[in-house]
């Protein structure tokens, strides 16, 4: 018996070890990565919070507008569809 002890017990502790240290690197990547998510949400917030005027369309911020285009730049939507919207008077229209 004695010596299935002395057989066993260097293998049971180098096992130990070494579960140990993959838990120990995966307890630390999980906390690296969920610390980099967190910091990635609040800065996305922030940005959000405080860029909020230059979240338009392309169109709106490269100056191509429209003949009478409203643009409300200080809030609401601006990809709202709005009910006096300006129609293309120039249209193809199939005959038959």
């Amino acid at each position: 018996m004695k010596n299935n002890f002395r057989f066993i017990f260097p293998r049971l502790i180098g096992a130990t070890l070494v579960v140990g240290l993959a838990a120990f690197v995966v307890t630390t990547l999980f906390k690296l990565m969920l610390g980099v998510v967190l910091i990635g949400g609040v800065v996305a917030m922030i940005k959000r919070a405080t860029g909020r005027h230059r979240m338009m369309p392309a169109h709106i911020r490269n100056g191509q507008f429209g003949h009478n285009e409203m643009i409300n730049i200080e809030g609401g939507n601006p990809w709202e569809v709005r009910a006096n919207a300006v129609h293309n008077t120039a249209t193809i229209v199939p005959i038959n």
